[in-house]
């Protein structure tokens, strides 16, 4: 019994002396060579361990130089190719991000050209030029934006490539912005092609070469290099020194991407880094044209100026004319103004008026001045002008015919010839008559000669517009001037024991509207009997007559009225 436990410590002690000694030799614990005898025995798990140190071990075996891109590419390129096939769905999820990105940029560059192109034209107009390429375009297989090219520059490259010289590969393509693409690869197999034509139809014993091409209105430039070529399209004609362009450019591609071209295995898109040699060849000069004189801007500017000039002369002509009328109005008695503005072709007056002075649309008239040009505004005042007193004693006074008015130191002097009655009336009125201080009648007589009052009644007539009857202000002191003589046709008759009367004449025209023409005549006469009648005549004395200018033998004013008197005792009856 006791050596039991003896037996099992040195078991246990030459277990652990075991693992120590198998530590010491392998490094490795029991659960960890187990972990290797599963993946031993199962592919399994095996294939999923290397799948996670496959790439790594790929990687760095690529930078060690051990394997190289083109030995792995074949299998790379079946497995996409088995994938694609088995489910070309999840390479376009896979592709989805990067394909909207790329269709944008080429939508982006096509409506960069478009735009170019439709700025060329719209620079070119539509002059007969442009309308006859346009219709050489609908003509031709050509668009508009070639013959537009081809006719707007001396010289333009369209294209430049880079060909591998030995396959005829076209390594890289830059084009003008303005230029429509063409089918690169076909024009580098037809260059490759024509080339090898020409080396075997001459049977040159070295490389054939080819330097220019002409096909039509371009030109194709090569200039060749030791393992590639560059080759330009031109329209036109390019300067001599473009050849040494295109030298340089070929030189610059070699230097720089020699071993490229001389390892050349198909492989076109290192050459991207030659775009910035190629696009140095893109050169263009535009044709110099003559500018003609824009005779159609030039004509519509002159007649422009002569408008704006012919308008500013009338107004100032227009505003020298109404500076005119203000100063005549300025100058006529009863009148004070005390501003004048212009707005536009109309001059606003404002001032002061004696109602005894002269109406202003009379004076405007009379200058040839509408009244819509003219706007007054007028406060009424009492004017001492000598001119005004003078009018407003006559109206005061109503003298007759023989005798007249003067003013002299703010005295009224009148002299003639007036009856008693009269003088004495006179006298009376004289605290009534703003201006005056005292009324002279010394030289005033009271004789008895009446011969004056026929003349005195005949001088008077009265104009008036169509259909119009009644009497202005200035007219009405006529007509005050009128009723003092008539007046003494009483007293001259009894004197001379004569029956004198007086007619009413009302002229107009037979010409228009007759019955017209005679109702408006009428009214004058009714309107002035009406007036001399309330002013004290004898109606006895007052005979209508309407007379027509072409009755007459004189030239008379059609719508007046004029007075003639008559010996009653001898007129028809």
């Amino acid at each position: 019994m006791e050596n039991k436990p003896s037996n099992h410590s040195e078991e246990l002690l030459e277990a652990g002396k075991l693992n120590e000694l198998r530590k010491l030799l392998i490094g490795l614990n029991q659960s960890e060579l187990d972990r290797i005898k599963l993946l031993l025995n199962d592919p399994h798990e095996f294939s999923k361990e290397l799948s996670i140190l496959l790439p790594y071990a790929i990687r760095k075996m690529i930078e060690q130089g051990e394997v190289s891109v083109d030995n792995l590419l074949p299998f790379v390129e079946e497995a996409m190719h088995k994938s694609i096939q088995k489910n070309p769905q999840r390479l376009a999820d896979i592709l989805f991000p990067v394909m909207g990105p790329a269709i944008r940029k080429a939508v982006s560059e096509d409506l960069k050209r478009m735009i170019a192109a439709i700025n060329t034209s719209l620079e070119s107009g539509f002059s007969p030029k442009t309308l006859k390429w346009r219709l050489q375009a609908l003509t031709s297989k050509r668009s508009f934006t070639e013959i537009l090219m081809a006719n707007s520059y001396v010289y333009h490259v369209s294209h430049i490539f880079l060909i591998h010289r030995d396959t005829g590969i076209l390594l890289h393509e830059e084009q003008a912005k303005e230029s429509r693409a063409l089918e690169a690869d076909l024009i580098s197999s037809m260059l490759t092609a024509i080339r090898d034509f020409v080396s075997d139809s001459f049977k040159s014993s070295g490389a054939g070469t080819l330097d220019e091409v002409q096909v039509g209105d371009l030109n194709i430039l090569v200039e060749q290099g030791p393992y590639a070529v560059v080759a330009a399209i031109i329209e036109g004609r390019p300067p001599a020194d473009y050849r040494l362009t295109l030298s340089e450019t070929i030189e610059a591609v070699h230097f720089n991407q020699g071993t490229d071209l001389e390892k050349f295995d198909g492989n076109t898109s290192i050459f991207q880094l030659s775009a910035k040699f190629l696009q140095n060849c893109l050169i263009k000069q535009k044709k110099q044209t003559k500018s003609k004189p824009p005779y159609l801007v030039i004509v519509l500017f002159v007649a422009f100026l002569a408008g704006i000039t012919y308008f500013l002369v009338q107004r100032q002509l227009q505003h020298n004319k109404l500076n005119a009328f203000a100063d005549q109005l300025e100058r006529t008695p009863g009148y004070h103004l005390t501003s004048r503005d212009f707005k536009g072709n109309t001059i606003y007056i404002k001032g002061l008026r004696d109602v005894m002075s002269d109406n202003p649309n009379d004076i405007s008239d009379k200058m040839n001045i509408e009244n819509r040009f003219v706007h007054f505004d007028f406060e009424s005042y009492i004017s001492t002008d000598s001119g005004i007193i003078i009018q407003r004693a006559i109206k005061a006074l109503s003298p007759p015919a023989s005798v007249q008015i003067s003013l002299r130191d703010q005295t009224l002097i009148i002299t003639g010839e007036a009856s008693e009655q009269w003088k004495t009336k006179a006298l009376t009125q004289q605290p009534y008559i703003y201006g005056i201080n005292s009324i002279d009648t010394e030289q005033l007589t009271s004789g008895t000669n009446l011969q004056w009052i026929i003349p005195a009644i005949e001088k008077h007539r009265f104009d008036f517009e169509i259909n119009v009857v009644n009497l202005t202000e200035q007219q009405q002191v006529n007509f005050d001037s009128l009723v003092q003589a008539a007046l003494f046709l009483d007293e001259f008759n009894q004197m001379y024991q004569k029956r004198m009367a007086i007619y009413v004449q009302s002229f107009t025209t037979k010409s228009g509207n007759l019955d017209a023409n005679l109702k408006v005549a009428n009214q004058r006469i009714i309107a002035f009997i009406s007036l001399l009648e309330k002013a004290g005549v004898n109606s006895k004395l007052l005979v209508s007559q309407v007379k027509f200018a072409e009755d007459l033998t004189e030239s008379v004013n059609l719508r007046s009225v004029r007075f003639s008197v008559f010996d009653n005792k001898q007129a028809n009856p």
